[in-house]
């Protein structure tokens, strides 16, 4: 069974509400789940939706075609009826929809959520009751959900919202039409499960691997990561500030980082932009720093409330100079979890930035996953000065030491009796100014030695398919599961193909990509962007160029639906 349900509304209707609680009610079904947010950019008016998948089995991607959709105004009739299944039905109050289509089901959701709830605002319970009936859930799960949603607002609250969702229940059961037989049984699922989107695990793993400062200023996509620290600021220890500028934010990140801390700079691309030159701070003075972009479309002010995977090159190379840097772009909650643990390890452990490539998608997208394991995660520091030898070198501490792979013992500031000394212009082992040729190519390639050893830390590309495939679709990033799916689908139609999907995007393993894509006669890079990026730097590491693309850059994610209509068609041209 693969079922999905459409909500779509303005800002400020409760369609968030009626999505959210639809999300949960699934879980609680035992079903996996998969559902994408798309919003404009104000706090009233607009059209936004949410997108819930329903299905037995794991999902990872939105897809394009629906079965119910929940219209709580005209225009989410008009925007998305072209999407519903033959056998599906909009589901929308007549006082709201003015329509004589034949797919609409009329249910009073206003005058349902007075005479049951006691006000209007309960008609997302309404609803939620409504699109439960219609598939024949088990009613249970609704209370269930309703009760653990609104208990902290009273027991009158939840009675009211259990009474609402239960009128709307039985009024679509007992008027449901004749000519809509989609239902689901309560899934068979044992394991417990949460639903959490890219942002907050992102946050998790932060927590998990020991982060303790937190720099940012808002900008979305990436604020519900910062909001995520800072509601665990006091439970977990943690200083979360919330700055003037995202200048302030990463001087403050490597400020904190240089005083031992654990440290997280959150952004998106226009934010990232400010930082550059912090950027470049950090890496001279060799400080671990993970920033988070959570990429939108641009350029400027771009698409603010939409994805892209738009700034890989950027984050390449963004700063004046050369140094070292890590690039990992998570493609699910599980991966966005685990690439946070690995990039405060791998930041410290190099003693260099790493960049975290997320995007709207990810960040807002929710999946239902099995609980972390924060007991699992192993926190490494590194090449850490001991207290000892600190106390025994005293002003003879050289924090930029040079070492055959570029890593100098690292000490903090205030410790022991070590003396930190750093600077941003070119410096000596012991952090002092310098301007002889001798002394900066010292510096200079002992930074880049660690070029050596990061391409060793590469994580090999994720390859799901037939092995000998003749087709393999290239990805990165949060274009996983739609690839994935897209594989399945050109499978079945008799198009042997594989996905190579990397997680770690910067630097390339050349040995490791060429042995992953050159046998493959047809190589198709698959990503959010207008100019093929990732198939540009895989060509600039390795040599190995693509001999297809598929690219989407209107702001809205990638789907199976898409990249078989794209491979089928030929594929488009970068610009």
């Amino acid at each position: 069974m693969d079922l999905t349900i459409v909500v779509g509304g303005s800002a400020g209707q409760g369609l968030k509400s009626v999505g959210m609680a639809l999300v949960r009610a699934g879980a609680k079904a035992g079903f996996h789940v998969f559902a994408s947010q798309d919003y404009m950019s104000r706090i009233r008016g607009g059209h936004n939706f949410f997108r819930i998948r329903f299905s037995e089995k794991e999902i990872f991607a939105t897809n394009e075609d629906c079965h119910i959709i929940v219209a709580l105004d005209q225009e989410s009739v008009l925007t998305h009826q072209n999407e519903l299944d033959q056998k599906g039905l909009i589901i929308c109050d007549p006082s709201d929809v003015k329509t004589d289509s034949e797919k609409i089901f009329f249910v009073p959701l206003n005058q349902l959520a007075l005479e049951h709830g006691g006000h209007k605002v309960m008609s997302s319970s309404v609803a939620l009751g409504a699109v439960w009936g219609l598939l024949d859930g088990d009613f249970s799960d609704v209370q269930t959900l309703l009760e653990e949603t609104w208990l902290h607002k009273g027991q009158e609250i939840v009675s009211n919202n259990q009474k609402a969702a239960l009128a709307g229940y039985n009024y679509a059961k007992e008027h449901k039409p004749n000519n809509f037989d989609i239902s689901f049984h309560k899934a068979s699922i044992k394991e417990k499960r949460l639903v959490v989107d890219g942002a907050t695990a992102m946050g998790m793993g932060s927590i998990a691997a020991g982060c303790k400062f937190v720099s940012a200023y808002p900008m979305t996509p990436s604020t519900g990561l910062t909001e995520y620290m800072a509601s665990h600021e006091a439970s977990c220890n943690i200083i979360v500030e919330q700055v003037e500028d995202e200048i302030s934010a990463v001087i403050m990140g490597i400020g904190a980082a240089n005083a031992g801390a654990r440290a997280l700079v959150p952004t998106s691309g226009g934010g990232f932009s400010l930082m550059v030159e912090g950027l470049g701070l950090a890496g001279i003075t060799e400080t671990p720093l993970v920033i988070v972009n959570m990429q939108r479309p641009g350029p400027a002010t771009g698409l603010p409330t939409r994805t892209e995977q738009a700034d890989l090159l950027f984050a390449v190379h963004a700063h004046q100079g050369e140094f070292p840097r890590y690039i990992i772009a998570p493609h699910s909650p599980e991966e966005a979890f685990n690439s946070m643990v690995r990039a405060f390890n791998i930041a410290e452990q190099y003693q260099i930035p790493v960049i975290v490539l997320g995007d709207q998608y990810l960040a807002d997208s929710l999946k239902t996953t099995v609980p972390f394991n924060f007991n699992n995660v192993e926190i490494e520091r590194g090449k850490l000065l001991s207290k000892e030898d600190g106390d025994s070198l005293g002003a003879n501490y050289k924090r930029h030491l040079l070492t055959d792979d570029g890593i100098s013992p690292r000490a903090f500031p205030g410790t022991s009796k070590a003396i930190v000394k750093t600077a941003g212009d070119e410096h000596d082992e012991m952090g002092g100014f310098i301007e002889d040729a001798p002394t900066r190519l010292e510096q200079h390639e002992k930074r880049l030695r660690k070029f050596i050893a990061l391409r060793e830390t590469t994580k090999k590309p994720i390859i799901y398919g037939p092995e000998d495939a003749s087709i393999a679709l290239i990805s990165w990033g949060s274009s996983y599961g739609a690839t994935k799916e897209a594989v399945d689908i050109l499978n079945i139609n008799g198009r042997s193909t594989k996905m190579i999907h990397f997680v770690d995007v910067y630097p390339l393993s050349p040995e490791v990509v060429i042995n992953s894509i050159i046998g493959c006669k047809g190589r198709i890079s698959v990503e959010g962007n207008a100019t093929a990026q990732f198939a540009r730097l895989i060509k600039a590491e390795t040599g190995v160029g693509m001999t297809g693309y598929i690219l989407r850059y209107d702001g809205r994610p990638l789907t199976a639906e898409y990249i078989v209509d794209k491979v089928n068609k030929g594929g488009d041209q970068p610009w």
